[in-house]
């Protein structure tokens, strides 16, 4: 889901619903099975949002530093 929003710029309800739900985990509001039974989404697409977004951070992070020197 996260490489369909970055490429096609996807926004719909489900996306928005997933983005929050990885939000509140990360911010420490909900557990993953909180934010799963709030946002109304299943709990392997939450990690799996978080798994590559966190994937893409490190790449580009990566590539960051890679331009400073």
């Amino acid at each position: 889901m996260f490489r369909e929003y970055m490429l096609k710029g996807t926004m719909n309800p489900e996306v928005q619903a997933v983005f929050k739900a990885a939000a509140d985990i990360s911010n420490g509001v909900f557990s993953l099975k909180e934010a799963a039974n709030f946002y109304k989404v299943h709990p392997a697409v939450i990690v799996q949002f978080i798994a590559e977004s966190t994937e893409y951070d490190m790449i580009f992070s990566k590539r960051g530093d890679d331009d400073s020197n």
